[in-house]
């Protein structure tokens, strides 16, 4: 037996304008990540970095366009540089930045924007420092970054992230990625995305339109994921936009339209 809808909260009494709600949901920050690695080309690893940073972007309230895979050729980078750097506000790049012939994504990066690489002296005492009689040459690679790059240093982190324009050059390992983006993550924060899910038992085409009416209408972002498992309902129908009361409007708009019996619950309203 469906459960009632929970009830919204009194409603705002001014009309919602559509097209400002989506206006500003689309002048949020937003942001691209460029994974470059052969071995993430050919399976021999999985990539968890993208999932867990388009996480933690959401959470920033950061809008993420695309996701790219490369393999470890410098053009290729390159040219993928180019083109995510002028789509998206932040460029996240994840691999090809140790000591091997194959790390070549901080060429690649001074290659894309037209500029010479250089030592930074600073990271190079800091790599003869940690390897010590270990060092060789290929080592201080490392200490090389495109010329104009600016050290972000966070925390406690013995190791800076460098970027250079809007392009923020990460390793590949997972522990390592995840530890340098969140010493920075702070600066990315652009206040939150607001979300409401709303659960039926009837299949997605029964609700197509009123879904197509309610982007139309308030502005929102809809989201429609149906279920073939032993879940209570067939379709997760999410809702979301940078502010609560499209949100809450939306959903009361749509549980209104509905037929009842269709309806397993509803999220509680976002404030």
């Amino acid at each position: 037996m469906a459960e009632a809808p929970l009830a919204d909260p009194a409603p705002n009494t001014a009309p919602l304008d559509a097209d400002q709600v989506r206006a500003e949901a689309d002048a949020g920050p937003t942001a691209a990540i460029l994974l470059i690695g052969n071995e993430l080309l050919s399976g021999k690893v999985r990539d968890t970095n993208a999932v867990w940073l388009t996480e933690r972007l959401r959470a920033l309230g950061v809008r993420l366009v695309r996701v790219v895979m490369v393999p470890d050729e410098l053009p290729i980078i390159g040219e993928e540089l180019r083109r995510l750097s002028a789509a998206a506000d932040h460029v996240f790049t994840s691999g090809g930045v140790g000591p091997t012939h194959d790390d070549v994504t901080v060429s690649a990066v001074a290659a894309a924007f037209g500029v010479p690489l250089v030592r930074d002296a600073h990271l190079a005492e800091l790599l003869v420092a940690h390897y010590q009689d270990r060092l060789r040459p290929d080592h201080l690679r490392m200490a090389d970054v495109p010329e104009g790059a600016v050290m972000l240093w966070a925390g406690e982190h013995r190791w800076p992230v460098y970027t250079f324009r809007n392009v923020y050059i990460l390793p590949g390992i997972p522990e390592i990625f995840r530890a340098k983006f969140d010493g920075i993550a702070e600066r990315f924060a652009a206040g939150r995305f607001w979300l409401r899910s709303v659960y039926l038992n009837v299949d997605e085409g029964s609700i197509a339109p009123a879904l197509a009416a309610l982007e139309t209408d308030f502005g929102v972002a809809v989201g429609s994921y149906p279920r073939i498992d032993e879940a209570d309902y067939r379709v997760r129908v999410t809702v979301e936009a940078r502010s609560a009361a499209p949100v809450n409007a939306a959903v009361a708009a749509l549980v209104a339209g509905l037929d009842p019996s269709w309806l397993v619950r509803v999220d509680v309203p976002v404030v």
